[in-house]
């Protein structure tokens, strides 16, 4: 395959992906998609479970190519987001969880992740709160996008996406420009969002599952380009 025709069916299969998401982000869908149990929620663990699965059955490889510590701190991050995923079982389990606006034991959703820093109006009354949960998502999304590229980002190469797949990622700030574009100059309610948060999560993993399968089957990629 040419990487000149890989990036066209890459980006044509995520554009596609992404506006089929925001079709379904602004239509009735069945009671069961959204919510903890929801299908949606079963989809991104598939997901996840997928990348940790291929990490795995490639180990050697990955080893190799990059280094033990970095693999094994690969694994442990993306078997902490599938913790992340299935910690609303510990609802209510723990006497301490008063942390936690859920009462569960995890972080996302954690009471000061939720705190207002500061705010400010651009467009209409609608405000935009920098939350720590959206400075920690930007500098995420920038460490996944830009990582491989950047010198002191470069030894953690098998964590952040592979060039041929990190544009995926733009597509979360994409998302909260657009969506407040259209809610001010189209007049929607305040809380909508183009693609559901959910459903840019779901994205953002099967990004993940093609960034792990082109690092340990490079060949899929690079065979026919030399």
């Amino acid at each position: 395959m040419q990487l000149n025709s890989w990036n066209a069916y890459y980006y044509f299969f995520l554009t596609l992906l992404f506006l089929c998401f925001a079709v379904f982000s602004n239509i009735s869908l069945h009671r069961r998609a959204y919510g903890e149990t929801g299908y949606i929620e079963i989809f991104q663990l598939i997901f996840i479970v997928s990348v940790l699965i291929v990490g795995f059955v490639r180990k050697g490889y990955l080893i190799k190519v990059y280094s033990r510590s970095s693999y094994w701190l690969r694994q442990f991050f993306f078997s902490l987001l599938l913790y992340e995923e299935i910690s609303f079982l510990t609802e209510g389990k723990f006497k301490f969880l008063d942390y936690n606006s859920q009462s569960q034991l995890n972080f996302h959703n954690s009471k000061f992740m939720e705190k207002s820093l500061t705010s400010f109006v651009l467009l209409n009354e609608d405000t935009i709160h920098l939350y720590p949960r959206l400075i920690i998502s930007i500098f995420v999304i920038f460490f996944f996008f830009a990582g491989a590229r950047i010198s002191f980002f470069k030894r953690f190469r098998i964590i952040s996406l592979h060039p041929l797949v990190s544009a995926g990622f733009l597509l979360y700030p994409v998302n909260l420009a657009f969506s407040y574009l259209i809610r001010n100059l189209l007049t929607f309610e305040n809380s909508f969002y183009f693609v559901n948060s959910e459903l840019v999560e779901l994205l953002f993993y099967i990004i993940f599952l093609v960034d792990i399968v082109i690092k340990s089957y490079p060949r899929l990629i690079y065979n026919d380009s030399k």
